[in-house]
């Protein structure tokens, strides 16, 4: 099953008397995660929208399920007027097969293109946050923050650790990465360049890295847009030794295998290096953890995320999207 549905038109174009409405395409892949897509597409008929800055919507649904799980939920948005629905069934498991999927299935015209989870949900601003942060800065691309919904009671020791919250910046900053879970894009631009997901990586996750790490080296310039907010659910079922620690080895390991994939000798040759050196910092610090979460897991994440580089340049890859994947 490779179908692709267009649901009907939406009435919110946002045209204004002498100004042109920007094209703008919203990705989202999902896979049997029927009420996080549902409370997204919700949220997503609730964005304001700026005068001076008009654009006409297309939300681009990929179902990374090959029976179409997600197809009823997403049809009961077809008719909210707020936006155009594309929904596409993506059968070749994997994210960046979804990711290249959604990218192929941009309307025609597409000026802008984002990137957003479906166990997110983006406050009502966050789109004109994103084209303001873009309008003042000339900015290829943009990258927002990504605030954290824990369950209820969870663990202190990772609240405190500040395991799940991510970086931040100052609004407007120039900065040098992005990810997938909070971006917009010049859509031209990067299918100017072939840029693609990474399907040799198909489990190991990161490819969202590699992807705006080479448009960066290609010249890409990315900011800081710190109104465009987004929520992202943790669910317990993360909120374990296990998981965490995992993840810190993945992450280290995906930049590794990405160097291993396009990177040179010299550039595997630093990944190596400095994954060594992450690991005997955090050896150093790991008496930290008997008195501070968040110091104590510094340590662990140095040390994990150093192993995962080292051993990924000697061609360990860690399938942490695999079933039943295992270090």
């Amino acid at each position: 099953m490779n179908r692709q549905d267009t649901f009907p038109h939406s009435s919110a174009k946002a045209d204004q008397p002498g100004m042109s409405a920007l094209n703008i395409a919203v990705g989202v892949l999902t896979y049997r995660r029927l009420d996080g897509i549902a409370k997204l597409l919700d949220v997503m008929t609730r964005q304001t929208r700026h005068p001076a800055r008009p654009y006409h919507l297309t939300m681009v649904i990929v179902d990374n399920d090959a029976a179409g799980s997600a197809r009823a939920t997403v049809e009961g948005f077809g008719q909210t007027g707020a936006y155009d629905l594309i929904y596409v069934v993506e059968p070749n498991q994997g994210i960046p097969f979804a990711r290249n999927r959604a990218m192929d299935s941009a309307p025609a015209g597409t000026d802008l293109f984002c990137f957003l989870d479906d166990d997110e949900w983006p406050v009502d601003g966050w789109l004109d946050a994103m084209l303001e942060t873009r309008e003042k800065n000339r900015a290829d691309c943009v990258y927002g923050p990504v605030q954290p919904v824990y369950p209820d009671n969870p663990p202190e020791y990772f609240i405190k650790a500040k395991v799940f919250e991510r970086k931040k910046n100052k609004d407007g900053q120039r900065i040098s990465y992005a990810a997938s879970n909070n971006v917009m894009f010049d859509y031209p631009l990067i299918r100017s360049w072939n840029l693609r997901f990474e399907e040799k990586m198909r489990f190991t996750g990161g490819t969202d890295y590699l992807f705006f790490n080479q448009a960066i080296r290609r010249g890409m310039q990315v900011f800081w847009a710190d109104k465009a907010l987004v929520y992202d659910i943790v669910p317990a079922s993360r909120m374990t030794w296990k998981w965490v620690l995992q993840r810190q080895y993945r992450l280290g390991n995906t930049f590794a295998v990405s160097e291993v994939l396009h990177g040179n000798l010299k550039r595997r040759l630093y990944r190596a290096a400095y994954g060594a050196s992450r690991v005997m910092l955090g050896l150093a610090m790991l008496p930290a953890i008997v008195i501070s979460p968040y110091w104590g897991m510094r340590a662990l994440t140095h040390v994990l995320r150093g192993a995962g580089m080292v051993n990924g340049i000697l061609g360990h890859a860690y399938q942490e999207y695999k079933p039943n994947a295992a270090l």
